[in-house]
């Protein structure tokens, strides 16, 4: 159960759910192996002019930093992608994929709650556009 000052995700319920937990736990780790390491070189750089130039030629034409500097990110990128684009696919096209629509109105002191399952009703699509229709 979840309450208004916690401070996590409430626990999955479902299997998509999980993956999209896991998902953001993975891209949270990037993220701060990311921000560690540009922090690494901003403080290596901004330490570089009291080191007497001991850093600096490491760092300035350096082919190999530079190589390392393009392809990291898109490694990171490739990673990032590809779990977001099965993490869409299970949610879309899943086994387990529920399609509700649920639509609360409320009037006065009356609740209207109209739920219609798209699971059952997408065989035949008049069916839908008439239920919707009918009140």
């Amino acid at each position: 159960m979840s309450q208004w000052y916690q401070m996590d995700f409430p626990d999955p319920s479902s299997e998509p759910a999980r993956m999209l937990y896991c998902y953001h736990d993975t891209v949270l780790v990037i993220v701060m192996m990311v921000l560690f390491g540009v922090g690494w070189f901003l403080i290596l750089v901004l330490v570089a002019p009291f080191m007497k130039g001991l850093v600096n030629r490491d760092i300035t034409n350096s082919d190999k930093l530079e190589v390392a500097w393009t392809l990291l990110p898109s490694f990171f990128l490739v990673a990032i992608g590809s779990s977001s684009l099965l993490n869409l696919y299970e949610m879309e096209v899943g086994d387990n994929v529920g399609y509700n629509v649920s639509v609360t109105g409320h009037q006065w002191y009356w609740e209207y709650n109209y739920i219609l399952d798209l699971d059952e009703s997408t065989k035949d699509s008049d069916y839908i556009y008439f239920s919707l229709m009918k009140d």
